[in-house]
């Protein structure tokens, strides 16, 4: 036992440190109040002045952005405009010159007044043509009811006549040679009577 008293003497006894004091550091603020107060004076100011860019001069630049573009719209328009002040008269000139879609499929009047002016013309005298659509009327006098009858049958040869037919025949002088006639036909485009 002895021994082992000398054993735990020599080895020393392990002793952990132990603080029985508190020491606080505290540092003297240097800062005057001054200096803060324009610190955070200048901090709001900045603030302000970002809110002030987005909720006030940012939408009055678009405003008046706006209100250029609007200006430029305005003078196209007046531009255009101008340009258009003749417009009725356009229209009313491209309304006559533009045929309707069914002066088309018509057959073209020229054509029919050149075959009377062929056929019936020289030999005999026209009171009276009637063109409605592909139906014509023809009422010529100064010819013989045989002239008549030739007159007719060429009429009929013509490719483009179809269904005709002679309503009256009446005499106009006391002799009775000449005659006047009322012709009723109707006319087909040409490509149709090729068909």
């Amino acid at each position: 036992m002895k021994e082992n008293k000398k054993q735990n003497r020599g080895t020393k006894k392990i002793i952990y440190p132990t603080k029985r004091a508190m020491n606080l550091y505290f540092k003297i603020d240097k800062t005057t109040a001054p200096a803060t107060v324009a610190l955070y004076t200048l901090f709001v100011f900045v603030i302000l002045l970002a809110l002030g860019k987005v909720l006030i001069y940012d939408p009055l630049e678009a405003a008046r952005e706006l209100e250029d573009y609007v200006a430029v719209l305005e003078q196209q328009s007046i531009s255009k405009m101008e340009e258009l002040k003749d417009y009725d008269s356009v229209l009313k000139d491209y309304v006559r010159a533009t045929p309707a879609e069914e002066q088309l499929t018509e057959v073209d009047r020229m054509q029919i007044l050149d075959l009377l002016d062929t056929v019936i013309r020289p030999s005999a005298k026209i009171s009276q043509i009637t063109i409605e659509g592909g139906k014509v009327l023809v009422t010529f006098s100064g010819v013989t009811l045989q002239d008549a009858g030739v007159l007719v049958t060429r009429l009929e040869e013509s490719p483009m006549v179809t269904n005709i037919s002679v309503d009256t025949a009446a005499s106009l002088e006391a002799n009775q040679n000449f005659v006047e006639a009322n012709v009723y036909f109707e006319v087909v485009r040409e490509e149709e009577a090729q068909q």
